[in-house]
């Protein structure tokens, strides 16, 4: 129960997103746009979050809490945003990364390979 509510309030947290980036851009303020990705750029940014995926279903699999995996990982994933091929898309791949945890936690007893390798196909046939 308290599982299902903590998973829509972030949802509506998540949801709430583009409405106030719609809201800036309508209030004036420039809303600075990353540059399209090509093919080979896509594959890689959705291989960082599988693979983040994949170390973060291990840690559900031992055990833990959401927050106690997100916060494990935070140094990983962080440095990984911050790579010079990752730094101008760090937003949206925060996005997806934390999209990605929240689906991995809602879906108890997951095998992290095959998540993580189900997560990356996804996320290459959404974005090209």
């Amino acid at each position: 129960m308290f599982r299902t509510a903590a998973a829509l309030v972030i949802l509506s947290i998540m949801t709430l997103g583009p409405i106030g980036a719609s809201w800036a851009q309508s209030s004036g303020e420039e809303i600075s746009e990353p540059p399209l990705l090509t093919e080979k750029e896509i594959k890689t940014q959705c291989a960082l979050i599988g693979n983040l995926t994949f170390l973060a279903i291990e840690k559900f699999n031992k055990g833990r809490k959401l927050d106690d995996a997100k916060d494990e990982l935070a140094g990983v994933a962080e440095t990984a945003f911050k790579k010079e091929e990752f730094a101008a898309y760090s937003d949206q791949l925060r996005e997806r990364y934390n999209a990605a945890l929240l689906d991995a936690f809602l879906n108890e007893r997951l095998n992290p390979k095959v998540f993580a390798k189900k997560q990356i196909r996804d996320c290459i046939r959404k974005n090209l």
